[in-house]
């Protein structure tokens, strides 16, 4: 149930690459990056190198074949070794800025070679932040890991195509990133062991089984009551337990992801807003625009005009 769960919700959440970086940093070096997408990701092809999460704990001693998750994509320092002066990404000559997108980066001393790729990714959902919010600041899959012997092809693909000339403006290196990365977000969902919040009920069997059902049929007509049965509980102590680990009803929840749903189809397709509504599991139009207006502060028609006109 865990991992369907797990499943369902990576599949609908659509992470975006907004930054592609394929770096050859030679020893010595330390650069700092400054975070603010939802989450990123690091691979490090050959070499070795030092991540340092700001205000986090420990440094991550990283070799090749290891990768790293930053679930919040917070303000972060790569170095060959702990202790360096680190300079600003912005601020390194050695960037290539001519693709906003997709960059490459020669720099540091004449010392040890480190290559790395680098990612990071946004999401258009108040979903996926809650999804990730439990998580550590940075999260490392070992090379000699279950976890990373399962995403193993697909950095042996990335590590294939960032050797190739032009590298970061492959699409099949930005088609690889994105897919190490969910690969990577996965495993690091399916193996935590947080408590609190999203995670924590996707992982409480008395909550996973009524989740599951809302993401698994989100347009049916639910109820605390049927609701409750899944979850094996009475209805006040259903509605208790997820109200105080997701501090939202089970119902409120619903809606949430209806709309996210919803908001998804109005960008992505042509689909009638009266399919949408009826699709989402709302009654009539009107019923589902008055919810997306309070949701989403904008009528279906003008979010979607809004997002068709940012190309």
């Amino acid at each position: 149930m865990h991992a369907e769960l797990i499943a369902r919700v990576l599949d609908a959440l659509h992470f975006r690459g907004w930054f592609f970086c394929v770096s050859e940093l030679s020893a010595p070096w330390a650069i700092e990056l400054p975070g603010g997408r939802l989450a990123a990701v690091h691979a490090v092809l050959d070499g070795q190198c030092v991540l340092s999460v700001a205000g986090g704990s420990a440094p991550l001693h990283l070799a090749a074949g290891d990768l790293v998750l930053l679930p919040r994509d917070d303000v972060h320092t790569l170095a060959d070794r702990p202790g360096r002066q680190a300079r600003r990404i912005t601020e390194v000559a050695g960037i290539d800025q001519r693709d906003r997108a997709a960059t490459t980066l020669r720099y540091g001393g004449d010392g040890a070679v480190a290559r790395l790729l680098s990612a990071s990714f946004v999401a258009d959902t108040r979903a996926a932040d809650a999804i990730v919010a439990a998580l550590p600041a940075a999260v490392p899959l070992r090379a000699d890991s279950r976890a990373c012997r399962r995403v193993a092809p697909t950095l042996q693909l990335v590590r294939t195509e960032a050797a190739e000339p032009g590298a970061a403006s492959s699409a099949v290196l930005r088609r690889a990133a994105e897919i190490l990365f969910i690969q990577t977000l996965r495993e690091v969902l399916l193996a935590s062991r947080e408590t609190g919040g999203w995670l924590g009920a996707a992982t409480d069997p008395r909550l996973a089984a009524p989740l599951a059902a809302m993401h698994a049929e989100p347009e049916r007509r639910w109820t605390l009551a049927a609701l409750a049965q899944r979850a094996h509980l009475s209805r006040t102590a259903f509605f208790d337990r997820f109200r105080a680990q997701l501090g939202q009803t089970p119902l409120d929840y619903l809606q949430g992801w209806r709309l996210h749903l919803a908001a998804q189809r109005l960008r992505e397709t042509d689909s009638s807003i009266t399919t949408i509504a009826l699709d989402a599991g709302y009654s009539s139009p009107s019923a589902f625009a008055r919810a997306f207006r309070r949701a989403i502060g904008h009528s279906p028609q003008d979010f979607r005009a809004a997002q068709r006109a940012k190309g």
